[in-house]
């Protein structure tokens, strides 16, 4: 588990964003080396539909099953603040502006590190997360037209330095999350209500975070079936982190 501040990426910024002198710098914010905790954060992100939330189910029993057990959490709604936050967040009868919805996310982020995330990974174990930082970024940067910058920023301080050892991104064509969500019969949160334009902008948003993240990050055809994912997730940890995570049937 690593700690550090995440690079910046250029992105059109379509509201003026705050004054640089009223945020905190990033050099001001707390840093740790590559490797600092004991545990491991792996992240699953990718828009409604995708398949994230299955495949983090998905490693997490097949983790138990290897007698290496893991905590399985979420964003928004990984604790009980956050529960209540998320309520808020995705209810399409309370109408947010987008600064305020954007001040909600980072705080159920800053309670979702400081009572979860950092306590489970000082303790040396794995956490599986459904969404982190990258999903801010896409939906209310890329999708909602906030400043990259304050984006940015705000997530550096609700991370406290925190950044996943590996993300998984489940990439779906706009489309397909469409006619997945209609089968699913769930009623629409607000997001959902948005349009296929502002998907596609998501969209746009996850795949750049890949190619600035790649180094740590694995974009995967979410299209395909899950059986054949949940195989190349495992394979890929079991590469990434032999000392960690074995094929063989027990965690090394």
């Amino acid at each position: 588990m690593s700690m550090t501040p995440s690079p910046s990426a250029h992105s059109p910024e379509k509201t003026p964003s705050s004054s640089p002198s009223s945020l905190p710098s990033p050099g001001s914010l707390p840093r740790c080396l590559p490797g600092c905790l004991p545990g491991c954060l792996i992240v699953f992100e990718g828009m409604d539909g995708s398949g994230k939330s299955t495949q983090a189910r998905r490693l997490k029993a097949r983790l138990d099953g290897l007698s290496h057990p893991a905590v399985l959490t979420k964003e928004p709604g990984g604790t009980p603040a956050g529960a209540r936050l998320r309520e808020i967040l995705l209810d399409p009868a309370l109408p947010l502006a987008p600064e305020a919805e954007l001040f909600l996310f980072e705080a159920d982020r800053a309670m979702h590190v400081k009572t979860l995330l950092l306590p489970e990974l000082r303790a040396g174990r794995t956490v599986l997360s459904d969404r982190l930082s990258f999903a801010t970024v896409a939906y209310q940067s890329f999708g909602g037209g906030l400043s990259r910058e304050l984006v940015s920023t705000l997530n550096e301080v609700a991370l406290g330095g925190v950044v996943p050892d590996v993300t998984y991104l489940l990439d779906l064509p706009v489309s397909e999350m469409a006619r997945r969500l209609r089968e699913r019969g769930d009623g629409p949160t607000r997001f959902e209500l948005l349009g296929g334009d502002y998907f596609e902008r998501v969209r746009e948003g996850y795949l750049e975070l890949a190619r600035i993240h790649r180094g740590r990050t694995v974009v995967l055809d979410a299209t395909r079936d899950p059986e054949t994912l949940e195989g190349e997730i495992f394979e890929d940890l079991a590469r990434r982190f032999p000392g960690r995570f074995a094929t063989g049937g027990s965690p090394a």
